[in-house]
């Protein structure tokens, strides 16, 4: 059975949300509603839910100040926000969801399957807390520290440490500057649309590449990175990848 908590300053908010879950998310059993960020600490270890849907910006407390304040994380975090800022990039880059309100329902129920399908990884969110503090502090987002995790923890690379990333279903394997391999358990296509900002190319469907170490491309369609291994380039691909290597 999941218990799920939503905490959030305002009441329409919470009880849109709170239908919604009853609604269409039948893997949610029980949510508990908080809407003052002084009572939820207390109300979290009174009623130890699974899944915490929290606002970012309240009044008195943030979000980020609320989970700081307590000593056991043993829940999964889904942040909501009307804001779509700057610290949503510290959130992805931190392994952790979040939904824009107002919130659409796709979007809550692909949230809650992803959060169905990591449950074991609620092991591991106090060092992601602490990783997304660090990407929220952070003087750009340069600094930001992507996390990746694994079935055996969580590791921590800064994309210019990342020099591809490629497809193994629907999991990813990372190739690093230090000659180590990481296997995160997500896909692709989240980390194309979170690192594509930092200068990498999706070059192919399995395949996304650091465009600081390509070396070249021959003519047979491959890339030669500077770690000397070669991907290959689709087709289709082609002309946006030698474009976006001119800028």
């Amino acid at each position: 059975m999941v218990k799920a908590m939503i905490i959030d300053d305002e009441e329409r908010a919470t009880d849109v949300l709170r239908l919604m879950i009853e609604k269409f998310i039948p893997q949610i059993q029980q949510v508990f509603v908080c809407n003052h960020a002084k009572h939820a600490a207390a109300m979290i270890g009174e009623y130890q839910p699974d899944l915490v849907f929290l606002d970012i910006r309240m009044p008195h407390i943030s979000g980020f100040d609320l989970l700081q304040q307590l000593p056991n994380k043993n829940f999964k975090v889904i942040f909501t926000t009307a804001y779509n800022e700057y610290a949503i990039q510290a959130i992805r880059f931190s392994a952790f969801d979040y939904l824009l309100k107002p919130i659409d329902v796709e979007e809550l129920i692909q949230a809650v399957k992803r959060f169905t399908s990591s449950q074991e990884d609620v092991l591991h969110q106090q060092v992601l807390f602490d990783n997304m503090q660090q990407n929220i502090h952070a003087t750009g987002n340069t600094d930001f520290r992507l996390a990746l995790p694994s079935r055996e923890g969580v590791h921590f690379l800064f994309p210019n440490e990342i020099i591809r990333c490629e497809a193994v279903g629907n999991y990813t394997r990372f190739f690093a500057t230090t000659g180590r391999q990481y296997l995160s358990s997500k896909t692709l296509g989240e980390y194309d649309e979170l690192l594509t900002p930092y200068h990498f190319i999706r070059c192919h469907k399995s395949h996304l590449v650091n465009k600081s170490f390509i070396s070249f491309i021959d003519h047979d369609g491959f890339i030669t990175l500077k770690d000397a291994s070669r991907v290959e380039v689709s087709r289709r691909r082609k002309a946006e990848v030698l474009d976006a290597l001119k800028h």
